[in-house]
C-alpha cells in the first residue's frame, strides 16, 4: 500500500528536502512499500535544471518514458540513474525484490537496508565529493544518485553550469594510442624529470633512459584504462591503501584487477593529465613524490609520455673501510681483509632527504638495525631490502675525509666492534671508495 500525504504536507517535506541533509531512510520506504509523494513539487523544484552529455541534452524518462528531473537537495544535485544509463546506450534492470539497479547485467544480490547498485557485476558504493559514502534515493520509483556518484559509476567528468543551472557530464578524452609491446617514460612538465621505481618508491629523478624509469601501458577490462606496470619490478602503479584522499601516494604493488592499480591518460594540450580510476584524482609531482591531489591548473599534474628504449642501469658500488678492514656482506654482517669480492661492495641508494639504503652487491641485502633496536652495542645485519627507517643511513662527512653512518631509526652510527657490527654513540670512521 503506497504512502499519500496531503497538499500541504508535501510542500512542507519540499522545504525540508531543499534545506537539510537527507538520508535514505528518510525517502525509502520498505521493500514493498516504496515511498510515493503525490506531487511533482520535488522535482519540479528541479525542473529548470538540465543535463548535457558530452554537449546534448539529455531526455530525462523513467521506464515507462515519462519525464523525470533532477532533484536538488541540501546544494547538491541528484540525477535520474536509468536515465543516464540509457543516454549512454547501457543496460539496465531493477529488481523489486532486492531493491537493486543492476547496470551492465544482472548478478545476485541481497535485500539491503538501502537501494542496492551492481555494475559490472561488482556492487558501487557511491561517494559525495568529499568521499563520503551516499545512499541512493528512490522516490516514485525512480532512483537517483549524487552527480558525483554518476560520473564515478559511468566513467565521466562532471561539473556544475550554474549560470544554466546545467548538470554537464563529459567523456574524458583518454589517450588510447599506448602499444603494450613498447615501454615509456612519464616526465614531469614542471620538472623535466621522470618518474622512477626506487627503493623510497616512486618519485621524479633525472630523466636517463634506465629501466627503472620504464613502464608498460597494460590495457585493463575497462575501456581507456591501463595498469601502468614497472618495466624493473613488474608490479603495477597503485593508490596506496586504495584512498580517495588528496595526498595519498602512487606506489608500485603486485598486479590485480582492482580500480585503484586502473588509470587513465587524458590529453590537455601538450600533455596529458593520468587519473585514478578509484579516486578519480589526478597524480602529481609533490616535491619529487608522486601523489594524488584534487584537479589544480598546476603544471605538477601535467605529464609526458614518450616512448623509451630502458637500458640497465650501471650503479656505482663503493667499499667501506676503516683501515685494513672492509665490511663485508654474506650469510652474517662482518669485516675482513681486502679481497675485491662483490661481498665488499655496497650501492648506495639516496633519496630526496639524503638518507641512504646500503645495499651488499653480493646477496643484495641492505644493512638493517636488527629488531628495530635503539640500544648501543646492539648489532647490525643485512636483510631484504624494505626501505624502512631502520635501513635508512645518513651521512656525516669528517674533516679528514671520511665518515661518520647514523642510523636514521636509532640515531646511533655505525661501527665495528671486534669482528662484528653494531651501532654506537660515537661509531667507526669510514673510507668510501668507488669499487667499479
Amino acid at each position: 500500500m503506497k504512502k499519500f500525504i496531503s497538499i500541504l504536507t508535501a510542500f512542507a517535506l519540499v522545504f525540508a528536502l531543499l534545506s537539510l541533509p537527507v538520508s535514505a531512510d528518510e525517502i525509502i520506504g520498505g521493500a514493498d512499500e516504496p515511498t510515493s509523494i503525490l506531487i511533482s513539487t520535488v522535482t519540479a523544484a528541479a525542473s529548470d535544471v538540465s543535463v548535457t552529455l558530452d554537449g546534448e541534452v539529455v531526455d530525462c524518462v523513467d521506464a515507462n518514458g515519462n519525464s523525470v528531473s533532477p532533484l536538488l537537495i541540501d546544494g547538491t544535485t541528484y540525477l535520474p540513474v536509468r536515465a543516464i544509463a540509457t543516454a549512454l546506450g547501457v543496460e539496465i534492470e531493477w529488481d523489486g525484490d532486492t531493491q537493486s539497479v543492476f547496470i551492465n547485467g544482472v548478478t545476485d544480490a541481497e535485500l539491503g537496508e538501502t537501494i542496492n547498485i551492481y555494475i559490472n557485476g561488482s556492487k558501487f558504493t557511491a561517494k559525495n565529493v568529499n568521499g563520503d559514502v551516499v545512499d541512493p534515493i528512490l522516490l516514485d520509483g525512480t532512483t537517483y544518485l549524487p552527480i558525483r556518484a554518476i560520473g564515478e559509476a559511468f566513467d565521466k567528468n562532471v561539473s556544475w553550469d550554474n549560470e544554466n543551472r546545467t548538470a554537464v557530464l563529459t567523456t574524458p578524452a583518454f589517450v588510447t594510442s599506448f602499444d603494450e609491446n613498447k615501454t615509456y617514460a612519464i616526465i614531469s612538465a614542471a620538472t623535466g624529470k621522470a618518474i622512477s621505481v626506487t627503493d623510497s618508491g616512486l618519485v621524479t629523478e633525472e630523466y636517463n633512459s634506465y629501466d627503472y624509469q620504464a613502464f608498460k601501458f597494460v590495457e585493463t577490462s575497462v575501456s581507456g584504462y591501463y595498469n601502468i606496470q614497472s618495466v624493473t619490478n613488474e608490479k603495477n602503479f597503485d593508490v596506496n591503501g586504495n584512498s580517495t584522499a588528496a595526498g595519498a601516494k602512487i606506489i608500485t604493488y603486485t598486479p590485480g584487477t582492482a580500480n585503484n592499480q586502473m588509470f587513465a591518460a587524458v590529453e590537455d594540450g601538450d600533455y596529458v593529465i593520468i587519473y585514478a580510476r578509484s579516486s578519480k584524482l589526478p597524480i602529481e609531482d609533490s616535491a619529487g613524490m608522486i601523489k594524488q591531489n584534487v584537479s589544480r591548473d598546476s603544471i605538477v599534474q601535467r605529464w609526458l609520455i614518450v616512448e623509451t628504449t630502458p637500458t640497465a642501469k650501471v650503479e656505482t658500488q663503493y667499499y667501506l673501510s676503516s683501515g685494513s678492514s672492509y665490511l663485508t656482506g654474506g650469510d652474517s654482517l662482518t669485516v675482513s681483509a681486502s679481497d675485491s669480492s662483490d661481498a665488499q661492495k655496497w650501492v648506495l641508494s639516496s633519496d630526496e632527504y639524503g638518507q641512504y639504503i646500503i645495499t651488499n652487491v653480493s646477496t643484495e641485502k641492505s644493512l638493517d638495525v636488527a629488531n628495530n633496536s635503539t640500544t648501543a652495542g646492539d648489532p647490525i645485519i643485512t636483510y631484504a631490502t624494505s626501505g624502512d627507517p631502520n635501513q635508512c643511513w645518513m651521512l656525516q662527512k669528517n674533516d679528514d675525509g671520511t665518515y661518520l653512518i647514523q642510523s636514521v631509526h636509532s640515531s646511533l652510527y655505525l661501527a665495528i666492534d671486534g669482528d662484528s657490527i653494531v651501532h654506537s654513540e660515537t661509531g667507526t670512521h669510514w673510507t668510501i671508495t668507488k669499487a667499479n
